[in-house]
């Protein structure tokens, strides 16, 4: 179980790894003032995120992580179809497109919510990569005290507790 929470835990940090670059991305592709310049993004946002966060999902269920962080796992898979889906629905009510020279300006600000899914998805990355430490960092002792259901007892809450590190306040 603990070479699974491990693994949890290196995937969590390989995705928040992989969404930050994606924003130096975006940067890359913003500043190139050419379509090439966006060929990387598109090609992290297609291919190498959807992995990672299916990764993640499956991880998150198999090291028995609790239901909190598997679904928390999950929201991610809805998060990035909403990286799409906001091109998308943008495209169909204001018959916009990438070769559009001037697009309104309330497509402008309709589409720019694809900059603040960017950072809920690093955001929620971050907090699972906060959770697999402390879960990884668990020992189950075999005593028999878990539950076996993937959630911990309060004692279980307290020792994962007491070997978090100290919050900077």
């Amino acid at each position: 179980m603990r070479t699974l929470r491990l693994v949890f835990f290196a995937v969590t940090v390989l995705l928040t790894i992989a969404t930050v670059f994606q924003l130096y991305l975006a940067a890359v592709g913003t500043f190139s003032h050419t379509e090439e310049g966006f060929s990387w993004h598109g090609m992290n946002g297609r291919i190498v995120l959807p992995i990672l966060i299916i990764l993640t999902v499956v991880f998150a269920a198999v090291a028995r992580a609790g239901k909190r962080t598997i679904w928390l796992s999950v929201s991610l898979i809805g998060l990035l179809l909403f990286q799409t889906l906001i091109f998308i629905i943008t495209g169909v009510i204001f018959n916009v497109g990438p070769e559009t020279a001037r697009p309104p300006a309330a497509a402008i600000l309709m589409v720019s919510l694809h900059a603040l899914g960017g950072l809920a998805i690093i955001w929620v990355s971050s907090l699972l990569v906060r959770r697999a430490a402390a879960l990884a960092r668990r020992t189950d002792t075999g005593t028999g005290t878990g539950t076996g259901t993937g959630t911990a007892s309060k004692a279980e809450v307290a020792d994962v507790a007491a070997s978090a590190p100290p919050s900077r306040s």
